[in-house]
């Protein structure tokens, strides 16, 4: 066994949530750990799903709990050496407070994952944050890689967790030696990382989102760029610097902070320091050495959002010399990826898009900016305390009918109220009455559109139910 895998063996290891990465985590690392117990607050855990085809019966080194028993979590916590927490599980649950009161390690899955990486394995990583647009981005980025004939794979918040890439003696896989990672990161996951340090940083956009877990904007910002925290010169951080909550905070470390990473820097304007740019149609790139431009005419990415995201996109790939042509080719021929402003069609004489994915209101922002005052949006779900404000302003010069559902409908009818609006708000109390009504106030030739502004736990399962119960309801009016 390598001597990376010392971090865990003949340790006991204790994994708090067991969703997808807890599972994951356990998968991977029984077989070297000493033991592993894992526990989650749900006692109906269904942990033939959770495990699948895994034979986690009979083993003495595996212990499961379910449900939450303040006495239990005293004596576990004992026997622990090192906790591992989901990145559902926030820092106020009373084991983790239990563990950081004991002086136990804890860390995020991707933290474990990263430390028991290779160092030519870290070398070849690229990871990917940011408020909107990161599944996009490293998916495109992956794609952009696969064409060209690397070996290259998607994981993190998306797809993989970090840890199942992780080559072991007991659990090998068919995964290769140069495999390049293109890691989504979510500040959830960020939050319990001290070590983790990608080769190439992205850094999408930062607005305000999940304030109903961090608190303040300010701390939701800092998590985000920690992304960087521990690159240096022989790393390199990509930024937008459209984004000016991103530009003032990379000015206030770079006084701080000696060793930074090389910054690459994109905007959609042809500005002076602005390493990327889009004009015509086309993005200029000048990057170590290397210029040239990349035509994007065609491109299924739609929107100036989308044109951020091909330079986040663009970016890691000349750097990692990818062909030029390879790179266009990929580009064009990549589609958006479901409940992302994914258009359904004409129906019943008007144009629907699911854009569920929005779970934020600069994401909703952004998502009718490009369209005039046509829209019947959908609006509403789990309020995680944020900031609608600069969304109610937006509505006015692009909404003609606002339909609101779940948590956030009263909240944000109280905000729409108060302004100076001229479309006409609809409460709803279910999904279906919602799309109901906005197939009968929505006029020929104009838009519906599902964008919520606002996650989706008070109604559904994830975006993803949600967006899905948005096309059936649509599709069937065919």
């Amino acid at each position: 066994m390598e001597e990376r895998f010392n971090l865990i063996k003949d340790k006991n290891l204790l994994v708090i949530g067991l969703g997808k990465t807890g599972i994951s985590v356990i998968k991977k690392l029984l077989d070297l750990c000493l033991s592993i117990t894992g526990i989650d607050n749900n006692p109906e855990l269904n942990l033939e799903d959770a495990f699948g085809e895994y034979p986690y019966t009979g083993r003495n080194n595996l212990k499961i709990i379910l449900g939450k028993d303040i006495s239990v979590e005293k004596e576990v916590i004992k026997s622990a050496d090192l906790v591992i927490v989901s990145p559902g599980v926030p820092d106020n649950v009373s084991i983790v407070k239990l563990a950081l009161e004991n002086k136990i390690s804890v860390w995020s899955e991707l933290e474990l994952a990263w430390r028991l990486l290779s160092k030519e394995e870290q070398n070849r990583t690229i990871a990917v944050t940011g408020t909107n647009g990161k599944t996009t981005v490293v998916t495109l980025i992956g794609r952009i890689f696969n064409d060209s004939g690397k070996n290259c794979i998607v994981c993190g918040n998306v797809g993989l967790p970090l840890i199942d890439t992780i080559n072991t003696e007991s659990n090998s896989n068919s995964l290769k030696k140069d495999l390049i990672r293109v890691i989504e990161v979510s500040s959830f996951q960020l939050e319990k990382t001290y070590k983790f340090k990608p080769h190439i940083s992205v850094i999408l956009n930062i607005t305000s989102d999940h304030i109903d877990r961090h608190e303040t904007f300010e701390n939701y910002g800092d998590l985000k760029l920690k992304l960087l925290a521990n690159q240096n010169k022989d790393d390199w951080s990509v930024i937008n610097i459209d984004d000016q909550y991103i530009n003032k905070k990379i000015k206030a470390i770079s006084e701080k902070k000696n060793n930074l990473p090389e910054i690459v820097k994109f905007s959609l304007e042809p500005k002076d320091d602005a390493n990327l740019f889009y004009r015509d149609k086309h993005i200029s790139y000048r990057i170590e050495g290397s210029s040239g431009e990349i035509d994007i005419k065609g491109s299924f990415l739609k929107g100036r959002h989308n044109i951020s995201n091909i330079m986040a996109s663009i970016a890691p790939a000349v750097l990692m010399d990818i062909n030029k042509k390879s790179i266009e080719k990929t580009i064009k021929n990549f589609k958006p990826l479901d409940h992302r402003m994914e258009y359904l069609g004409f129906i019943k004489n008007i144009r629907c898009f699911n854009d569920s994915k929005s779970t934020n209101p600069d994401a909703t922002s952004v998502a009718i900016n490009d369209f005039g005052k046509e829209i019947t949006l959908i609006m509403g779900g789990k309020d995680k305390n944020m900031d609608f404000s600069g969304l109610i302003q937006i509505l006015n010069k692009k909404v003609k009918n606002l339909i609101l559902i779940g948590e956030t409908a009263p909240r944000i009818y109280g905000l729409a109220m108060g302004s100076c609006h001229d479309y006409k708000i609809y409460k709803c109390k279910t999904f279906e009455a919602a799309v109901k009504k906005g197939f009968e106030v929505a006029g020929p030739g104009e838009v519906l559109m599902l964008s919520p502004a606002c996650a989706s736990m008070d109604m559904f399962r994830d975006y993803k139910e949600r967006g899905d119960r948005f096309k059936n309801l649509v599709t069937s009016k065919k």
